[in-house]
């Protein structure tokens, strides 16, 4: 399987037009490999192309895909620094790019992946100064593309008003690592535009992406009134305790990680005699001893729902009576009646699949929106009794004969018992004809015309 990698990754590098690989039968490990070997460095072409992944299919080709696929490649592709673009094409030339498409036509789900070109990196590392490009960037996998890819979470945080942008900003960074990261994505451009300043001031004109980048964004001051308002959010966060496990736990780790730093401080001072240097020091000790007390008194919170937690509980609870209906099937050939049954199985799991995605947060890490993911996966979906007591499909406590009725996923399916139901019916109405010879209401003249059709039928 590794020389299968190589070669794909050997292919694509060697692609001089718009190309298409699948990647059915290749594990995550496969996947994750072949993207970083094929994208690492810019593709040394004149003209920008566009490889497309084919990383999933309908219920005929799903088996042959790897479920995490999808997410293995774009994951993969943002550890490269690459952005999603929902407007990406060849014509704009959007080197660095990406977006996951469902081609519906031949039914199957697609990453398309725009790589940089040797003239576009120059460019990017000459504009930005390798903003977002160190290893040691805590905000690595959201870079400040210059010129702004419109539709990216960077365009839209960085060219909203600053009203517009604190009236977005608790939906859009509802979690406290999400304000975190996107914090640091505005300083990431702070010192961009800074650096522009800089080169201004020294007489150094921008080039044309600098320029639009400078012209778009407006300048320094907003972004940093954005920063601001956003750590201002993210301390009330933390004194009201809304904070998950993980957040808890990283908060705590960093403050005794600075009571030990502030501790050596100290001690380094006093032996230097220097007696106000330790004074201030132990001011910040205090200070961070009281703020560990603070987050050892929180209680962890649940991770916050997924966006489209509603619909997908939804599809769980209809997708249930179907895989109740395939349990069944198993071991033998399923009739065309079955088949065409168990097809919206598959429809709805894709619906489900796609719903999670775009749940994911503009500004959320991988680890964090698996956590979510897990969360919702293992919550109970409320299934109502009420139809399984008024009428059971296996016969039990149901007079033979009669029909049940089911909805799944829009669709009425019924199941009719063969034989018996007229007979039974006919029996009824003659019987409550001999009961009562006179209809005195509504049930009894259905059942004078029960028998009277039965006399006739007989």
């Amino acid at each position: 399987m590794t020389t299968t990698v190589s070669g794909m990754a050997a292919s694509i590098r060697a692609a001089t037009d718009n190309e298409t690989f699948d990647l059915a039968g290749h594990d995550v490990a496969n996947i994750s490999s072949t993207i970083k070997d094929a994208f690492s460095d810019p593709f040394n072409l004149d003209e920008m192309i566009r490889i497309t992944f084919i990383v999933g299919g309908g219920k005929l080709s799903r088996q042959k895909y790897d479920e995490k696929a999808m997410q293995t490649v774009t994951m993969a592709l943002r550890e490269l620094n690459f952005v999603e673009d929902r407007g990406a094409s060849c014509v704009n030339e959007c080197g660095g790019c990406y977006k996951t498409q469902h081609d519906t036509a031949k039914n199957v789900f697609t990453v398309v992946v725009f790589p940089r070109l040797v003239g576009q990196q120059d460019d990017v590392q000459a504009g930005n100064g390798g903003v977002g490009q160190s290893e040691s960037s805590p905000s690595q996998k959201y870079p400040i593309p210059i010129p702004l890819v419109e539709g990216t979470a960077v365009h839209s945080v960085l060219l909203a008003s600053d009203e517009t942008f604190q009236k977005m900003a608790p939906s859009i960074c509802p979690s406290w690592s999400e304000k975190k990261i996107c914090t640091e994505v505005l300083n990431l451009a702070l010192e961009t535009v800074e650096s522009m300043n800089a080169k201004l001031m020294s007489g150094i004109p921008l080039t044309d992406a600098e320029l639009a980048f400078y012209d778009e964004v407006g300048g320094a001051a907003s972004i940093g009134t954005k920063a601001e308002h956003l750590k201002k959010l993210m301390q009330k966060q933390v004194e009201e305790g809304v904070l998950t496990r993980e957040e808890l736990d990283r908060l705590l780790q960093q403050v005794d990680d600075k009571i030990v730093s502030l501790s050596d401080e100290i001690d380094a001072a006093m032996q230097k005699s220097q007696d106000k240097k330790a004074a201030k020091l132990t001011t910040q000790k205090e200070k961070a001893e009281a703020r560990k007390c603070m987050l050892k008194g929180h209680t962890a919170q649940p991770p916050h729902a997924l966006k489209n937690e509603i619909q997908i509980m939804k599809l769980r609870k209809q997708i249930q009576p179907l895989l109740k209906l395939e349990q069944s099937y198993k071991g033998r050939l399923l009739t065309m009646k079955e088949t065409k049954e168990l097809a919206a199985k598959d429809e709805i799991l894709e619906e489900i699949s796609q719903l999670e995605e775009a749940s994911r947060g503009w500004f959320e890490d991988d680890d964090a929106f698996q956590i979510r993911l897990e969360v919702s996966r293992k919550k109970k979906v409320a299934v109502s009794n009420s139809s399984s007591n008024s009428g059971k499909t296996g016969g039990k406590g149901k007079a033979p004969g009669t029909s049940s009725r089911s909805m799944i996923s829009g669709i009425n399916i019924a199941w009719h018992t063969p034989g018996g139901n007229a007979a039974k019916q006919a029996a009824l109405g003659k019987k409550t004809a001999v009961a009562k010879s006179k209809p005195t209401n509504s049930g009894g003249v259905f059942a004078a015309m029960m028998m009277d059709s039965d006399s006739d039928s007989d």
